[in-house]
């Protein structure tokens, strides 16, 4: 009992440093609590989370398969340019929350809140989706805590708790994240919030390019 508690803490730490750097969801997620849609944001990473999760519970079955089935070209030039579309969207809205008057803060989360909880966990999800990387990611991690020497339960009903460990790591960074934009002291002000709602509009637009790069890439392949 006591080696499956450390791994699943082990998991959950993993889970929560998987998030550095700053992804897509994660960036919009910053985006909406700059621009006062904080309850929209904190859906957002529950459909984030559990997508991600859900990527790592994927690795953790052995489901190779779908790896293979990912790195098929179509496939993998879909997923890319949803990628490149959906944070290009969110890098145009992250540039006009910078232009918008902080007295249409209040309406602009009522305005988000229209799409309802479920609308906004739908887009969490799509933004983890986006992401197949993850599996790859929790395959290396599984070894290393092989060769660490932590015991690594079988497969089977050890599933679910590793996918909520997952998840809590996921969500306690996302959550981390809206708490931080919630606090900071420089984001009294509406220029500061401007100006660091323009930094988040250009790094959004950044990974839209990167994925669109990615896409022509594999398109020319």
């Amino acid at each position: 009992m006591t080696h499956e508690a450390f791994f699943y803490l082990a998991c959950y730490l993993a889970g929560f440093l998987l998030c550095f750097p700053f992804g897509a969801a994660s960036l919009e997620m910053l985006r909406l609590s700059l621009a006062g849609k904080r309850r929209p944001a904190y859906f957002v990473a529950v459909g984030s989370g559990l997508a991600c999760a859900g990527w790592a519970s994927l690795s953790f079955l052995g489901v190779r398969s779908i790896m293979h089935l990912l790195e098929t070209p179509w496939i993998e030039l879909l997923l890319l340019i949803a990628a490149a579309l959906l944070v290009g969207l969110f890098a145009v809205l992250a540039f006009r929350d910078s232009r918008r008057h902080p007295s249409d803060a209040s309406r602009a989360e009522e305005k988000a809140l229209s799409l309802g909880p479920f609308g906004q966990i739908v887009k969490g999800i799509l933004l983890g989706l986006v992401n197949p990387q993850t599996i790859a990611s929790w395959v290396l991690i599984l070894s290393l805590f092989k060769k660490a020497g932590l015991r690594v339960p079988e497969a089977g009903t050890a599933w679910l708790p590793f996918f909520a460990a997952v998840a809590a790591g996921y969500e306690t960074f996302f959550l981390s994240v809206i708490q931080l934009a919630r606090r900071l002291h420089f984001l009294r002000s509406a220029v500061s919030r401007a100006r660091l709602q323009r930094v988040v509009a250009f790094l959004l637009l950044a990974m839209a390019l990167l994925f669109a790069y990615a896409a022509l890439r594999v398109a020319l392949r």
